[in-house]
């Protein structure tokens, strides 16, 4: 077909040419009669077509390839339409004279994008700066001053850590003797030890075997010069034996309770002596010494290869009816700077009310002898051999701590046991006659 129905017009084609004269009118326009005709200026059709803008969107124009039908002839298209062009010829003629086309420059501006316009820029007084200054300093003091107290903080819980372990696990080792010399911290760690009469532990030998006899002493020439203790009668009991018996028996006749009948007693940290031997040591040299100034003496015992409890020793005491029942025998203790001597009486009995002076008396006179600090005396309803011997003065004499190697060396010179029977010969001579 050569008409324009025929013609199939693509969609975006027909977008695209709205606002652009069509060439094909100016180019293919009927032909006037002769004498009708008018001539056509190009010039002010090229102007016109400059002026006139095409769409942004469409500056290019790209006509998509389809299977219509060709463009048909000119003669074709001023057969079926017909148009007048003079119209259209004059539409030059209506434009301004000094219309010119627009420049390079100006078709590029017009059909850029759009910049958007910046938000003005606030600027800030000097008041408002100096504000803004003076809170950022604020801030910043803040941090500093929080980070030195984190600081001391970690320091200070630092040092406490410290000082608490030096003190738990170095103040056993530091401990004054003024402290551990006070009546009432030996009396505990006395009755909390293990009883120096029935609750030692037994040996580390499961097999217990029998010592040989502990030998007498030949008799020792003392000085002249003692109290006269012609008249007192004087039993003496060395604490402890060799073998521990750990039956069972009565420890009072009115607290009730039970204790083991005998313990075997303390060592020494040196030299690893059985405390029962230094206590028959020093017995049998005082046993010397008091026969020695007229008294009639007494033992419990006179070997380490014995077997007889606490309330056996105290009822055979008593049997005597002596004016003194004198029970010798060591001490220990965990701090070994620990020292001194201390006297520990019944709590109970006839001579409740004054068994206690008499025992700072005797604890005087020994530490005045032998030089040894007095730790004090004091009652106690802990210990077998003195409930049952409660019914005559009864008097534990501890000489001094096996855990001290100072103490532990004395307590195994004879010089030193010597002096100590001293002190205890002048504590008779002051005690009334039964």
């Amino acid at each position: 077909m050569n008409s324009d129905e025929g013609r199939r017009i693509h969609p975006d084609e027909e977008e695209s040419n709205k606002g652009v004269p069509d060439f094909g009118e100016f180019m293919h326009h009927e032909q006037k009669e002769p004498g009708n005709e008018e001539r056509v200026d190009l010039d002010s059709l090229l102007a016109e077509i400059r002026r006139v803008p095409s769409s942004p969107d469409n500056r290019t124009v790209s006509r998509p390839k389809s299977n219509a039908a060709p463009t048909p002839a000119p003669s074709e298209v001023q057969k079926e339409n017909p148009r007048d062009v003079s119209a259209d010829v004059s539409m030059p003629s209506s434009a301004p004279a000094n219309d010119t086309a627009p420049t390079k420059e100006q078709e590029t501006d017009e059909y850029a994008s759009p910049v958007p316009p910046r938000a003005p820029v606030r600027r800030l007084s000097p008041e408002e700066r100096a504000r803004r200054k003076a809170q950022i300093e604020a801030k910043r003091r803040r941090v500093v001053i929080m980070m030195i107290a984190t600081a001391v903080l970690l320091v200070m819980a630092i040092g406490m850590g410290i000082v608490y372990a030096v003190r738990n696990f170095g103040s056993s080792k530091k401990e004054t003797s003024a402290a551990t010399s006070t009546s009432a911290s030996l009396q505990n760690s006395v009755e909390t030890s293990t009883s120096t009469e029935t609750s030692e532990t037994p040996p580390t030998t499961t097999e217990e075997t029998t010592p040989p006899p502990t030998p007498t002493p030949a008799v020792t020439p003392f000085p002249a010069g003692g109290p006269d203790l012609s008249g007192y009668c004087v039993v003496i009991d060395p604490g402890h034996q060799a073998i521990p018996n750990r039956e069972q028996e009565e420890m009072s006749s009115s607290m009730g309770g039970s204790k083991d009948k005998s313990a075997k007693g303390f060592s020494g940290v040196v030299s690893g002596i059985d405390e029962s031997e230094i206590n028959l040591q020093t017995a049998l040299l005082l046993r010397s010494y008091l026969e020695s100034l007229g008294c009639e003496v007494y033992m419990t015992r006179e070997t380490n290869d014995v077997d007889i409890s606490n309330r056996e020793r105290a009822e055979l005491a008593i049997s005597y009816n002596p004016d003194v029942y004198i029970r010798l025998y060591c001490n220990c203790a965990n701090d070994s700077k620990t020292s001194g001597s201390c006297v520990i009486v019944p709590s109970s009995g006839q001579y409740a009310d004054q068994v206690v002076a008499w025992g700072d008396k005797l604890g005087e006179y020994i530490t005045s002898s032998c030089g040894a600090s007095f730790i004090g005396c004091w009652a106690s309803g802990n210990y077998t051999g003195l409930n049952f011997a409660s019914s005559v003065p009864s008097f534990m004499v501890r000489m001094g701590y096996l855990s001290n190697s100072d103490e532990e060396a004395n307590l195994l010179s004879e010089e030193y046991q010597y002096k100590i029977c001293e002190g205890i010969a002048q504590f008779v001579g002051t005690m009334p006659k039964r």
